[in-house]
């Protein structure tokens, strides 16, 4: 086949005029790069559609004639690839022509003819200048290659990991079995039995004339002979000293400290000295002070020698006064209610002043008392006058009442000031809660049983409180019990553990609302009234 030469591009003077933004060289490449883009199709895509390589489908764009394998099959490939495009085929030829320098050969020419891989390889070469050492005259002999062309730098790179890996794996078996085989020697109290069978005295007893043969002496070789002194055992077997010395807490504060067994003052204090008899003098002020009138000399009053519960309910059964007394404390039966019932959580701390006269103990120490008449004469005649004598706390609270002043304990001087009244939160259920300081620090957080108390610390801001289970905590206040802090099954939050907080927030806690809240507080008053009893 026959192509048209396309004329050759003429050697005029280029013009020189000067170009706009505007003024640049369409090629025919970026033609067919924007009509393929435009239609959205890829290399790969064109390829699979036309049946023509990726490779010539760019050589076409770029127009690169070289890359064609057949000269003759360029003018078909550029033809086939504008119609694809949409372009005119012989139009699209001619410019591809022009651009390249490709020029049509004849079809029996050498040109039209395929260029085999391998006489271009060789061509080339051929082309290029011998060297005698790396390629020798003789074809047959081989080239060698070096020592390094061989080396990989990631097979050197693994190597060195590897040898890494087994010197780590080697040592930490070497130390194992080092601290495996490492023996300690610790010293013992106990005397080693050779040395407790064998007397040390007898070797030192021996005179130097009567010492031993050869013969015996070889014969006894066996035989562990002690050495004269024992010294060198003693500082074997002596216990180590201490690095740190071992420090005993004391068990109370230094004002519990009983200078009559502790200190210079302990000899002067196992002196005998003069004993005297008080029970007369107390007795005789007992008496001035019933006779005095610190007592109604009408009506029933309660008189609590220790600490113990109380309840009293009126005639509609109504609760008239609920209370842990504190011992001093007295609380006297309106007139109005003739028919009161009393219960007491430790009968044997309760007495009562029965139009003057001090009656009781309600009960025996350690009981409950309940439904008692506060009837004067049912009370003359069911309880027996109280024996000052045989309770000093009921003496002590009825000279208190005499003189209205308290006066301090022999041994046992005063030397804290009051403390301000506090909050003890108790729980009847078991409920969780948590106790934050003022500045947002935890001070205590557990899951309180029933039965259980916390005396919450009086600080300038009070804490506040987070409770799980508001129904089941009830606060103590001033000998009453207010709450519960919620209801049952609620959670209260940032709650002020302050007394007048609690008091404007919460009322007097009903014993028949909650079982449980009676149960707890008649359980914490009898080991409370014990305890003042064994004192």
């Amino acid at each position: 086949m026959i192509g048209r030469k396309t004329p050759k591009s003429s050697q005029d003077i280029i013009e020189t005029t000067p170009r706009g933004f505007d003024d640049f060289e369409l090629r025919l490449g970026d033609v067919m790069r924007g009509e393929r883009a435009t239609l959205g199709k890829s290399l790969l895509d064109v390829q699979r559609e036309l049946r023509i390589k990726a490779s010539y489908i760019a050589a076409i764009e770029n127009c690169d004639p070289t890359a064609f394998d057949t000269p003759g099959f360029i003018a078909g490939y550029v033809r086939s690839y504008a119609r694809y495009l949409g372009m005119d085929p012989d139009d699209t030829y001619s410019v591809f022509c022009a651009e390249s320098g490709f020029e049509t050969a004849h079809g029996m020419s050498d040109a039209a003819s395929s260029r085999k891989a391998a006489e271009a390889a060789r061509a080339a070469k051929a082309a290029l200048p011998r060297d005698p050492f790396s390629q020798p005259a003789l074809p047959f002999a081989p080239g060698g290659d070096s020592f390094m062309s061989r080396i990989e730098p990631g097979a050197i790179g693994s190597t060195l990991v590897l040898a890494l890996l087994l010197g780590g794996l080697g040592y930490g078996g070497y130390s194992v079995l080092q601290e495996v085989q490492r023996v300690q020697l610790a010293p013992v109290d106990q005397t080693p039995v050779v040395l407790s069978d064998l007397d040390p005295l007898e070797a030192a007893g021996v005179p130097v004339e009567t010492a031993p043969s050869e013969d015996m002496a070889n014969a006894a070789a066996g035989v562990f002979t002690p050495p004269v002194s024992v010294d060198a055992f003693d500082r074997l077997y002596r216990p180590q000293a201490l690095d740190v010395p071992v420090l005993v807490a004391r068990d109370a504060p230094i004002s519990t400290l009983d200078p009559n067994s502790v200190g210079a003052f302990a000899q002067a204090a196992q002196q005998a000295l003069p004993s005297v008899d008080l029970e007369p003098a107390t007795s005789l002020a007992a008496a001035s002070i019933l006779s005095s009138g610190a007592l109604p000399k009408d009506g029933v009053t309660l008189i609590a020698a220790r600490p113990a519960w109380v309840r009293v309910r009126g005639d509609d059964r109504s609760i008239l006064f609920e209370k842990v007394m504190a011992a001093g404390d007295t609380w006297t039966v309106p007139a109005s209610q003739s028919d009161a019932l009393l219960n007491v959580g430790e009968s044997g701390a309760l007495y009562l002043a029965v139009n003057g006269q001090t009656i009781g103990p309600v009960g025996a120490a350690g009981t409950v008392t309940s439904d008692l008449p506060l009837d004067g004469p049912t009370l003359t005649a069911a309880l027996e006058p109280a024996n000052l004598q045989g309770d000093s706390d009921l003496n002590r609270v009825l000279a208190e009442l005499g003189t209205d002043t308290v006066q301090p304990s022999i041994g046992q001087p005063k030397i804290l000031e009051d403390s301000a009244p506090g909050v003890t939160l108790v729980a009847v259920r078991p409920a969780w809660i948590r106790v934050r300081a003022a500045d947002g620090s935890v001070i205590f957080e557990t899951i309180m049983n029933a039965g259980d108390t916390y005396d919450v610390p009086v600080t300038q801001e009070p804490p506040t409180l987070r409770v799980g289970e508001s129904g089941a905590v009830y606060f103590a206040m001033n000998g009453q019990t207010y709450g519960p802090a919620g209801s049952r099954g609620s959670v209260t939050s940032n709650l002020a553990l302050s007394v007048d907080q609690l008091s404007q927030t919460y009322s007097v806690a009903s014993m028949e609302a909650d079982s449980d809240l009676a149960r707890v507080v008649a359980e914490l008053a009898v080991p409370q009234a014990a305890d003042v009893v064994r004192d």
